[in-house]
């Protein structure tokens, strides 16, 4: 019976700890969001008129990588954690507001709620071999929004130095892609208003995410 006991006690303490670490993860969201969108209307107030140009319909940034305890500072980059530790990376998916000439692409492509599929692969730079246990996929609808972000959640269990790539494509209601509606994240180190601009997401970090893990 005591056996019995104990064993409830460590499932519901464990289960009080991944319920914590969830409620981490959304007041983190919450908190990035918050500074996206005070970046963006920082870079709306001060937007200069607008060159004739094409348009940068939409564009994925990674945000991260972030590890318990959160403490909601930006950034965190290349964190060293435990195996066994849990890693969380945000995408961002950025529909561009802004014509011309309208409406603008968020209406359009965010207006329509196609879906969305964002794959992140992951590999061990040490053994230079893809990791399928941190790989996956999130997918969901656009929405008529600037910013659809979504928490990708990667738990190691095998030390060594890991690299995550996030691709993204925005589908038809058939669930084909839209050509050339694919791209890339590029990882983003700090959240200001220089990163939006009339066409788009206008400084790139062209690089994965990369953590390093121990035993």
């Amino acid at each position: 019976m005591a056996v019995a006991t104990a064993k409830r006690e460590l499932v519901a303490a464990k289960g009080a700890e991944v319920e914590r670490e969830e409620l981490a993860v959304e007041e983190l969201q919450a908190a990035l969001l918050e500074r996206l969108e005070a970046a963006y209307e920082e870079a709306k107030a001060s937007w200069r008129p607008e060159v004739a140009a094409p348009t940068n319909w939409w564009d994925i940034m990674a945000v991260g990588p972030f590890s318990a305890p959160f403490d909601l500072g930006f950034p965190k980059p290349n964190p060293i954690v435990r195996v066994g530790q849990p890693v969380v990376i945000f995408s961002v998916l950025f529909l561009n507001p802004t014509p011309p000439p309208a409406p603008s692409p968020m209406q359009i492509i965010g207006g329509a709620l196609l879906p969305y599929r964002i794959t992140y692969h992951t590999n061990n730079v040490i053994s230079m071999n893809p990791d399928p246990s941190l790989s996956g996929t999130v997918s969901g609808n656009l929405a008529p929004a600037p910013f659809i972000l979504n928490a990708i959640t990667l738990t190691p269990n095998t030390p060594g130095l890991y690299e995550v790539h996030l691709r993204a494509q925005i589908l038809t209601t058939m669930n084909t892609t839209m050509v050339p509606f694919a791209g890339y994240a590029s990882r983003v180190d700090s959240i200001h208003a220089s990163i939006f601009g009339p066409n788009g997401l206008v400084i790139r970090f062209e690089q994965p995410v990369r953590f390093d893990v121990y035993a």
